[in-house]
């Protein structure tokens, strides 16, 4: 039975209770395709798996993508499920899941393209993460390769052309691109060996860094200054990747929009402000199967944002975004942008356990309570003025899986 919700205009009361366990695959859909769109407005939980690579090219499929139920289960040699279904270890369920033949566009459009739009259109905050162990495709899935465009490619055209066809706002785009490297902060817009970076705070701008700002006016000059970065990474060669990015990086779109005032004072006219976090992580897997030690950190690194992720699901009174560079500067954005958390893994039994725990973090994910909204300002300088969307309480969400597991017949 599904708990009464309470009342408000984006919630419903339904009763379920089926008795009979030969209706379970119809309520399942009807969770899926009904329930759960409406519990995520503000956070989107993907997992996507990629196509088994040339080393994996003869070992077992060891999970089985469940499109019928937006699932990923653990299975058996012969390919089936397993017969004994283990919440959250040997089954998982999101909100989209995607095969190995899914492509980028697929991606994007069923988790990325409702935040980039709020961010352009709406003035609200977005984070778009990538998540996964060395080689699962993260970077492939965020940045694309020759040919294929990424997320950030796709969230670049959508971006300019809601600006191209916005005739009564005054936009300007600005990015920047940082790294963080061995719990380093560094600058990818300065060629060399840059200094590290200090995070600040301050009542006006809240958490921030001061990396350099590119005004970009086309998709193209986006581009050019995204591979400029790219160039700067930190990466190198590991047991899973021949050329393996070793940090984490955060490459940021700000929007700031005005509307076309004739004969009035520029200064007094409202600036809306919003930014849009597209975060690449480092490889997720410990230190044994990369054959590098400074997983330690990046371990160290990932940790924290787990635990700050499973501390904003439970909404703790205290979370500890300090922990680590990486959560301290996502900070802003940490419950209060709509969020995507795109979890990339391979089915090879050679990472049995790698893939298993990127398969948890989503699944944690998935409880986190986050609020967007949209700033404005009198001027750059001025004090933002926050716009709250309604969202259901986090237990909600929470009490609405577990009856919906409960149901799950893993062999059907």
């Amino acid at each position: 039975m599904i708990p009464l919700l309470p009342s408000s205009p984006l919630s419903v009361s339904i009763i379920f209770d089926f008795s009979n366990c030969l209706f379970h695959n119809y309520y399942i859909l009807f969770v899926n395709q009904y329930l759960l769109p409406i519990f995520s407005l503000l956070i989107t939980v993907a997992v996507r798996m990629r196509p088994l690579n040339d080393k994996e090219s003869n070992t077992n499929r060891e999970w089985r993508y469940l499109p019928k139920y937006n699932s990923i289960s653990q299975c058996t040699s012969s390919g089936k499920p397993l017969s004994v279904c283990v919440i959250n270890r040997t089954f998982f369920s999101y909100d989209k899941a995607f095969g190995e033949t899914s492509t980028t566009q697929q991606v994007y459009e069923a988790t990325s393209q409702g935040i980039v739009n709020s961010v352009a259109a709406e003035g609200k905050n977005g984070l778009i993460f990538a998540y996964g162990q060395t080689g699962s495709g993260k970077t492939y899935t965020m940045q694309g390769s020759e040919g294929a465009g990424g997320i950030i490619h796709m969230a670049a055209s959508d971006i300019f052309d809601h600006i191209e066809n916005e005739l009564e706002r005054v936009f300007l785009v600005r990015v920047s691109f940082i790294e963080i490297y061995n719990e380093k902060v560094r600058d990818l817009l300065v060629s060399g060996d840059s200094a590290s970076l200090t995070i600040l705070e301050d009542k006006r701008r809240g958490v921030f860094v001061n990396s350099n700002e590119t005004v970009v006016t086309s998709m193209n000059s986006l581009l050019s200054v995204l591979f400029a970065g790219e160039k700067n990474r930190s990466v190198a060669a590991t047991g899973m990747n021949e050329r393996s990015s070793r940090s984490h990086t955060i490459f940021r779109i700000t929007v700031e929009s005005r509307l076309k005032e004739d004969g009035e004072d520029e200064e007094e006219v409202a600036v809306r402000v919003s930014t849009l976090n597209l975060v690449d992580l480092a490889g997720s897997e410990s230190i044994r199967p990369t054959g590098n030690q400074e997983g330690g950190k990046i371990d160290q690194s990932l940790l924290t944002l787990s635990r700050v992720i499973g501390s904003l699901g439970q909404n703790a009174k205290h979370v500890d975004f300090r922990d680590s560079k990486l959560t301290h500067i996502l900070q802003p954005s940490l419950g209060n942008a709509r969020m995507a958390v795109i979890c990339c893994a391979t089915a090879s039994d050679l990472y049995l356990e790698e893939t298993r725990s990127t398969l948890q973090f989503a699944s944690r994910a998935k409880l986190v309570k986050t609020r967007a909204q949209a700033e404005k300002k009198k001027d750059m300088e001025g004090t933002a003025v926050g716009f709250e969307v309604v969202d259901f309480d986090g237990k909600y969400n929470h009490m609405c899986y577990i009856t919906f597991y409960s149901l799950i017949n893993c062999n059907n």
